[in-house]
C-alpha cells in the first residue's frame, strides 16, 4: 500500500505543469519564430527598395543631366555649385529636391490617415508603393516614347515622375520605423554601421545595414549599365522591383493575417484548458 501510494502520489515533470503550460510555450515559440520570420522578409523588401532607387539615381545621373531623384543630399550641393556658377543650372535641381519634397509629405499624409495600422508590413506600404510604381510607369512610358533622350522640357516631367516616386517610397520606408534605413540613401546607414562596429548598436542589425549599402551600390551598377547598353529599357529595372516588392508584401500581409488568427486560436485554447474546475472531476 505504501510503495504503492508513493508511486502513485510522486508526480512526475509532465504532471507537475499546469494544464495549458506547453500549450503557452508552444504560443509563445510560434510567435517568436513567426515575428522573425516577418522582420527577415521585411528587411530583405527593404533591401530590394533600396536597389531599385540606386537604379533609379544612376538614371537620373547619366539620363537627365547629372541630377539625383533620390539622393537630395547630392541634389544641394549641385544647388550650391549652381548658384556659385560652377557647375550646371540651378532650376532641375530645384524642381527635383520640390517634388521629392511633395512626394515625402503626400506619403506621410497617407500614413497619417492608415495610422491605426500595425505590423511589420501594413497595408499602406501597398498604397504607397502603388503611387511609386504608377510613377515609375509613368517615367518608363515617357522615356520610352523618346528613346531615352528626351528634350529639356520633357526631362523636366521625367524629373517630375522619379523625385515624386522617391519621395513617397522614404516616407513609406521610414512609417515602418526600421533603425538606419531609409533606401533612397546611404549615409545614415554607413554611420549605423559604424556604430554597430563599436558596440553602441546591436549586431543584429549587421546584415539589414549591409544588404541596404550593398543594394544600393549593385542598384547604382545595374541603372549605369542599362543605360548604356540597353538605354530604352533602362527604368525597367526600378519598375519591376517595386512591382515585385508590393507582391510580396502582400504574400507577407496574408501570411501575417493567418499567423494572427492561428494565435488568437490558441489562446482561446489556453484559456478553455486553464478554466478553473474543468477537470476538478
Amino acid at each position: 500500500m505504501t510503495k504503492t501510494a508513493g508511486c502513485a502520489g510522486v508526480p512526475t515533470k509532465a504532471a507537475a505543469q499546469p494544464i495549458g503550460a506547453h500549450i503557452t510555450a508552444t504560443t509563445q515559440d510560434v510567435e517568436a519564430e513567426t515575428t522573425e520570420n516577418g522582420l527577415h522578409r521585411r528587411d530583405v523588401l527593404l533591401v530590394a527598395l533600396t536597389v531599385a532607387s540606386g537604379a533609379v539615381d544612376a538614371i537620373s545621373y547619366f539620363g537627365l543631366g547629372k541630377i539625383f531623384s533620390a539622393f537630395m543630399t547630392g541634389n544641394m550641393v549641385f544647388l550650391g555649385f549652381g548658384i556659385a556658377n560652377l557647375e550646371g543650372p540651378c532650376k532641375p535641381v530645384v524642381l527635383a529636391l520640390s517634388v521629392y519634397a511633395a512626394g515625402a509629405y503626400l506619403g506621410w499624409r497617407i500614413t497619417t490617415w492608415r495610422s491605426p495600422e500595425s505590423g511589420v508590413w501594413p497595408r499602406r506600404m501597398s498604397v504607397l508603393l502603388a503611387l511609386v510604381a504608377l510613377a515609375e510607369a509613368g517615367f518608363l512610358a515617357v522615356w520610352v516614347a523618346t528613346a531615352g533622350q528626351p528634350s529639356t522640357a520633357i526631362t523636366d516631367v521625367l524629373i517630375v515622375l522619379f523625385s515624386l516616386a522617391m519621395g513617397i517610397q522614404t516616407a513609406a520606408v521610414r512609417s515602418l520605423g526600421v533603425q538606419g534605413v531609409f533606401t533612397t540613401a546611404g549615409t545614415f546607414t554607413l554611420v549605423a554601421f559604424a556604430e554597430t562596429l563599436a558596440g553602441s548598436r546591436p549586431r543584429s542589425e549587421i546584415p539589414r545595414l549591409v544588404g541596404v549599402l550593398v543594394g544600393l551600390v549593385a542598384g547604382a551598377i545595374g541603372g549605369g549599365l542599362l543605360v548604356v547598353h540597353a538605354r530604352s529599357y533602362a527604368p525597367v529595372l526600378p519598375l519591376v522591383i517595386t512591382v515585385l516588392v508590393i507582391v510580396a508584401g502582400r504574400t507577407m500581409q496574408g501570411s501575417s493575417r493567418r499567423s494572427a488568427r492561428r494565435a488568437e486560436h490558441r489562446r482561446r485554447e489556453r484559456v478553455v484548458l486553464g478554466q478553473p474546475g474543468r477537470d476538478s472531476s
